[in-house]
């Protein structure tokens, strides 16, 4: 009997050779290319589930591992459906609190949604913040800018490292590279103070003390993974940022603050709408302290 990673194989390699091939029409991607019970997996879901890169990488072995995978999760799911974990007491409070939880996400995405004219922040609203409380953006310690790259395999490392000095564009680098290559875009347009650049992986914070503008650091293995860094830029105790720099930061940081305050004010009128309409009802102090006693003895 061919074991499921066999069946697929042949049937996905068979969907990718006949879709290159000319005059002959490819299968749907509606194709269902796997199923468990009652559900189905189709090609256009697998291959919407799986990142751009892998699939850049190796589509076939990237569809076939991410089928395994599904075909695991439901044959699992089922299992636990058909002893009744549903019906716990356990199950249940626990799907109550993730409920709870995604409605009060929804309700805040739903809160800066509706206000969204009133979230955005001018350049000119971040120089004026900025030259208002100008001293308050000394840095008060070195600061570092720099590149922070994370793979799985040495391989890939060093493939990166010869990318990077080849002149090759970063994004593009942790796109085939980078275990998070949004996270790590991200990361190079920040400073952040030395004595806190990857204080959690010593060596790579080591090196960062003492490396010089665009050197980049040994590739070192940590946690099962591969990293180096490059310093990019820094700026000594006592300089002011430069403002290309810092007021995009600003404006990012005034919006989180105006997000923040609405969403806030938006729950706070919740309460006190729902504290007049006489719904809320509280135990005073006394009370809960003589339940918490009795409960004791």
């Amino acid at each position: 009997m061919k074991s499921v990673t066999s069946i697929l194989f042949l049937f996905v390699a068979a969907a990718i050779v006949l879709s290159g091939c000319n005059g002959v029409s490819p299968p749907s991607k509606d194709t269902v290319i796997a199923s468990v019970g009652n559900n189905s997996l189709t090609l256009q879901q697998a291959l919407d589930g799986i990142p751009s890169f892998r699939l850049q990488e190796d589509s076939l072995s990237a569809v076939l591992a991410y089928t395994n995978q599904w075909v695991e999760t439901q044959v699992t799911v089922d299992h636990a459906n058909r002893i009744g974990i549903p019906n716990t007491a356990e199950f249940q409070q626990k799907l109550s609190q993730y409920r709870n939880q995604l409605l009060k996400n929804l309700l805040r995405n739903y809160i800066i949604e509706t206000h969204s004219d009133e979230l955005s922040v001018s350049s000119s609203e971040a120089l004026e913040y900025y030259q208002t409380y100008r001293e308050q953006f000394v840095f008060d310690e070195k600061y570092v800018r720099f590149r922070h790259l994370t793979t799985r395999t040495r391989t890939e490392a060093e493939n990166a490292n010869r990318e990077l000095i080849a002149g090759l564009p970063w994004e593009e680098i942790l796109e085939r590279y980078s275990v998070n290559p949004v996270a790590q875009l991200n990361r190079e347009a920040l400073f952040v103070p030395l004595s806190m650049a990857l204080p959690d992986l010593p060596a790579l914070h080591q090196h960062l003390q003492i490396m010089g503008l665009t050197e980049r650091s040994p590739i070192h293995f940590i946690n099962g993974q591969y990293h180096f860094v490059q310093l990019l830029e820094e700026k000594t105790e006592g300089e002011y940022p430069d403002l290309d720099w810092l007021i995009p930061q600003i404006q990012e940081w005034l919006k989180l603050e105006k997000t923040r305050r609405i969403t806030n004010a938006y729950l706070r009128n919740l309460y006190l709408q729902a504290e007049a309409n006489n719904e809320i009802a509280l135990s005073n102090v006394t009370e809960i302290d003589q339940i918490l006693k009795s409960y004791e003895n």
